[in-house]
C-alpha cells in the first residue's frame, strides 16, 4: 500500500512539473506599439481627379419619397474602444496603434483623435484628426483598417473634416458631404466607389453654392439622395440622382444655376418715356418661372420655362400655355467667374448680347 502510494506521489510531482516546463518553454509574444506615421497613408477624394469625372445631376423629389426610399444599412457603429493612458489602442496584427485622445488643450503642431465610430462593412475605424497650425484649427477623416496597417485619409475641401460617410447597401460606393464654413449656402457632395480589396477610387461628385446639405442617403447602390437647406434649416428641399445617369458637362444644373434672378432692361425711347421691361427668374431644378413687369411694353410669355444645360450654357424654354411663346419665349443663361448672364431679354437692341444679371 505505502509503495502504491509513493508511485502515485510520484505521478503527480512529475506531471506538474511537465506542466510548469511547457508554460516556461512558451515565449510570451507582446505586440509592437506603434504611432499613426508607421502605417501606410492613402488620400482620397482628390479635387484633380473628381474634374476628370462626371457630375452628379439631380432631380427634385418629395419628401415622402425621400422618406420611403432610404436605405439606412451599413451605418456606422459605436464598437468600443480600449484606451490606455489618454491614448487609443487599435490591435492591427502584430501590432497596436497608438492614437491620442481629445479633450486636453491642443499645442501648435500636435495632432489630437476623437473616435468616431466602426464601419463593420468596411472593417474600418472613422477618427477625426485635430491640429494647430498659425494658430488656425485643421481637422481631417480617417479611415484605419483594422485588419492591415493601412489609413485612408478623404480629402476635405476646406478646413474642417468631411461629415460621416455613407456606405451603400451593397457596399459598392461610400458618400459624403462638407458644407463651407466660410461660405454662405455652399457645399460638396463626393462619391468613392469602394474596390474588391478595400481601397477607394474617386467616382462622382457634386458642388453647389445655392444651399447646405443636411443629410445624404442611399436608395440602392444606383440611386443617392441628398436633404438641403437654404436658409438655416427653417425649410428644406430633397433631390436625387442616379450614379448611372451623370452629367459629362463640368457644371451640374443644380449647383450652377438654382436661385433668383433679376434684370431691368430699357428698350426704346417714347413720347412718355423710356420703354423698359424687368425680369424676374425663379430657378429650380429643372424649372424656371419668368415674372415680368413692363412699361410701354407688353406682357407676354410669362409662367414656366424647362432648363436645360448644353456646354455650360443654360437654355430657358417655354413651357406653359401662352399662344406663340414656344418659339420666341427662350433665354440663354450662363456663369463666368462667380458672375450671371442672360441672352434674349429685352428689344432688338440688346436680345443677342449677354447683360448681367443680379441673383438675390
Amino acid at each position: 500500500m505505502k509503495n502504491i502510494t509513493q508511485i502515485l506521489i510520484g505521478s503527480v510531482i512529475l506531471l506538474c512539473c511537465t506542466k510548469e516546463q511547457k508554460v516556461i518553454s512558451e515565449p510570451i509574444v507582446q505586440k509592437e506599439i506603434v504611432g499613426i506615421k508607421n502605417l501606410k497613408h492613402f488620400q482620397v477624394g482628390l479635387e484633380e481627379k473628381f474634374e476628370t469625372l462626371p457630375l452628379l445631376d439631380f432631380t427634385e423629389i418629395t419628401k415622402n419619397e425621400y422618406d420611403n426610399l432610404k436605405n439606412t444599412a451599413h451605418i456606422i457603429t459605436d464598437l468600443p474602444l480600449q484606451a490606455r493612458n489618454d491614448n487609443y489602442e487599435l490591435k492591427i496584427n502584430d501590432k497596436i496603434v497608438q492614437l491620442k485622445k481629445g479633450g486636453n488643450t491642443l499645442k501648435e503642431g500636435e495632432t489630437q483623435y476623437d473616435y468616431l465610430g466602426f464601419y463593420p462593412s468596411l472593417n474600418m475605424y472613422a477618427f477625426s484628426a485635430n491640429s494647430i497650425s498659425d494658430n488656425l484649427g485643421f481637422s481631417k477623416l480617417y479611415l484605419i483598417n483594422a485588419t492591415n496597417p493601412s489609413v485612408y485619409s478623404i480629402v476635405s475641401p476646406g478646413d474642417d473634416k468631411v461629415e460621416n460617410p455613407v456606405i451603400s447597401p451593397d457596399t459598392k460606393y461610400v458618400a459624403y458631404y462638407y458644407n463651407y464654413v466660410y461660405g454662405t449656402n455652399e457645399s460638396f457632395l463626393g462619391i468613392l466607389k469602394i474596390n474588391s480589396n478595400k481601397t477607394f477610387t474617386e467616382f462622382r461628385s457634386f458642388s453647389s453654392d445655392n444651399f447646405n446639405i443636411k443629410d445624404v442617403v442611399w436608395f440602392g447602390d444606383d440611386y443617392i439622395g441628398i436633404k438641403v437647406t437654404d436658409d438655416d434649416s427653417k425649410t428644406f428641399k430633397y433631390y436625387k440622382a442616379n450614379l448611372s445617369l451623370s452629367n459629362n458637362n463640368k457644371s451640374s444644373n443644380l449647383s450652377g444655376i438654382d436661385g433668383n434672378y433679376n434684370i431691368h432692361v430699357e428698350t426704346e425711347t417714347t413720347s412718355t418715356g423710356m420703354a423698359s421691361i424687368s425680369y424676374s427668374f425663379k430657378i429650380r431644378g429643372n424649372e424656371a418661372i419668368l415674372e415680368t413687369n413692363t412699361y410701354h411694353e407688353p406682357i407676354r410669355c410669362n409662367g414656366k420655362y424647362l432648363v436645360r444645360e448644353n456646354n455650360n450654357i443654360f437654355e430657358l424654354s417655354y413651357n406653359d400655355k401662352e399662344d406663340n411663346c414656344t418659339s420666341s419665349g427662350i433665354f440663354y443663361l450662363k456663369k463666368d467667374r462667380e458672375k450671371y448672364y442672360i441672352k434674349g431679354v429685352g428689344g432688338e437692341a440688346t436680345v443677342q448680347d449677354w447683360l448681367q444679371l443680379k441673383k438675390e
